[in-house]
């Protein structure tokens, strides 16, 4: 197998693949190129990244009047995303080029 060549800086490249997108990276300026059909793949996996999920079905509904115990939090800082939790990906393409 041959070794392919930067068309930009002339380096070395090394090819792998991720989430079954075959990618050429450049080891000297970090391009990306792509294989032909590479770009249409990427496209329709992000916009399948953004379609709406189906809503989740509830078990019943609540009668009138009733509601579910608080569950509040203890005056600590819990909540949102913090230093230590996990951000959910924004995009496909951020989970590609993690």
């Amino acid at each position: 197998m041959s070794t392919l060549t930067c068309p930009k800086c002339g380096s070395d490249m090394r090819s792998y693949e991720r989430n079954q997108v075959h990618v050429d990276q450049c080891t000297g300026c970090g391009g990306l190129f792509l294989d032909r059909g590479e770009l249409e793949s990427l496209v329709a996996a992000e916009t399948a990244w953004h379609q709406p999920q189906p809503p989740q079905q509830q078990g019943g509904y609540q009668q009138q009047g009733q509601q579910a115990p608080y569950r509040g939090n203890d005056g600590g800082y819990g909540g949102g995303y913090g230093y230590g939790g996990k951000r959910k990906k924004s995009s496909f393409l951020s989970e590609l080029f993690d």
